[in-house]
C-alpha cells in the first residue's frame, strides 16, 4: 500500500479554486439556508405519501430550466417512466383538469384532447426538448445498487451531469443481499452510492422513507429513517419534509381537504451550514406543483 503524500498549500489552493459550488434548488426558501452539495448524497425524507417524490420531481424540474448546460438522471424503483413522464408535464403546465382526478384526466387528455390546451402543450414541448437533447434521462429499471453506481459513472462520462435522483433508497436491491439483515443492505446501498457520487462528484438526490412516530407527530427526525442502515451518517444533507395536513386527514380517516397545503422542509443535517433550520412552501396537489410560500406569485390565484 502507497504511503499518502503530504497534502500542501498548492494542492489546498488548487482543490479550492476548481471545486464545483453547489447546486440552488430554485427555492429561494431553501436557497438561503443550504445549497446541494456537489460529490456527495443528499436525502429527502418524507413518510409514504407525503410529498418525496413530488419535491424531488419538483428540484428536478427547477435544476433543469436552472443549469441549461447540466444533464439530470432519475432513477424511480416505484413508479413507471410513463407516470414519472406525465407528473412532469402536469407540475410544468400548472393546469387543473379535475381536483380530484387531475392526473387520470391528463391521461385522459393525452388520449382524446390533444392540441385544446396551450398551456400543457407548451409543457409537454418542454419535456421534449429535456429528453431529446439528452439533457433528462427517466428510468424505471430496477437496479441493483452496483449496477447504479456503475450507470452513474456512465452518464457522467456522457455529458456533463448536473445531478442524479433515486427514488428511493430502500427499495434498492443489491445483488448478494443478506437475508433478513435489512439493515446492512441499507448500508452497503447507502455506501456504493456515496462512492459513485464522490468518484463522479455529483450530487446523488436519494428519496427516504420515514417510518411513523406516535409520539411525535409535528417532528420529523434522523431517527425515523426506516431500516436506515447508514444513510444519516452517509449524507451530507438531510430534509424532512412535514405534510401536516396530509397527517390530519391519515389521523381522522377522512379524504383529503384543500386543495393547497403547507409543506415544511426541515434540515436535519447540513455539514455545510446550519441543521435544525426550515423552509415554508406550498404543495399545491392538483398540479404536484411545490411553491414558494412567499414568494411565488401564482399563489395568489389558489383558493384555500
Amino acid at each position: 500500500m502507497a504511503v499518502p503524500e503530504p497534502y500542501l498549500v498548492e494542492d489546498l489552493e488548487r482543490d479550492i479554486l476548481t471545486a464545483k459550488d453547489g447546486l440552488r434548488t430554485g427555492y429561494e426558501a431553501l436557497d438561503k439556508i443550504l445549497s446541494v452539495p456537489q460529490g456527495a448524497l443528499t436525502i429527502v425524507a418524507g413518510r409514504p405519501g407525503h410529498g418525496k417524490t413530488t419535491l424531488q420531481l419538483n428540484l428536478l424540474a427547477r435544476m433543469l430550466k436552472a443549469y441549461p448546460e447540466l444533464s439530470f438522471a432519475f432513477f424511480s424503483y416505484e413508479e413507471s417512466r410513463r407516470a414519472l413522464a406525465l407528473k412532469l408535464v402536469m407540475l410544468e403546465a400548472g393546469e387543473v383538469l379535475s381536483e380530484a382526478h387531475n392526473f387520470g384526466h391528463f391521461l385522459r387528455y393525452f388520449k382524446e384532447e390533444r392540441q385544446s390546451r396551450p398551456a400543457i402543450e407548451q409543457a409537454v414541448s418542454r419535456y421534449e426538448e429535456w429528453t431529446t437533447s439528452g439533457r433528462l434521462l427517466l428510468s424505471d429499471q430496477r437496479l441493483t445498487a452496483e449496477d447504479l453506481s456503475t450507470t452513474v459513472g456512465h452518464l457522467a462520462g456522457q455529458a456533463e451531469l448536473g445531478a442524479v435522483f433515486v427514488d428511493y433508497i430502500q427499495k434498492v436491491p443489491l445483488r448478494n443481499s443478506s437475508p433478513g439483515q435489512r439493515y446492512l443492505d441499507i448500508q452497503r446501498v447507502s455506501g456504493q452510492l456515496l462512492d459513485a457520487a464522490v468518484r463522479q462528484d455529483v450530487p446523488l438526490v436519494l428519496g427516504a422513507q420515514l417510518g411513523r412516530d406516535k409520539d411525535a407527530r409535528d417532528k420529523v427526525r434522523l431517527d425515523n429513517l426506516r431500516e436506515s442502515g447508514d444513510i444519516e451518517q452517509d449524507a451530507n444533507l438531510v430534509l424532512g419534509l412535514l405534510n401536516k395536513a396530509k397527517q390530519e386527514e391519515e389521523d381522522k380517516a377522512r379524504p383529503a381537504g384543500a386543495r393547497r397545503v403547507d409543506l415544511e422542509v426541515r434540515v436535519l443535517k447540513n455539514r455545510a451550514g446550519r441543521a435544525e433550520t426550515s423552509a415554508s412552501l406550498v404543495f399545491d396537489r392538483p398540479t404536484l406543483r411545490i411553491l414558494d410560500k412567499a414568494t411565488d406569485p401564482s399563489l395568489a390565484s389558489f383558493g384555500a
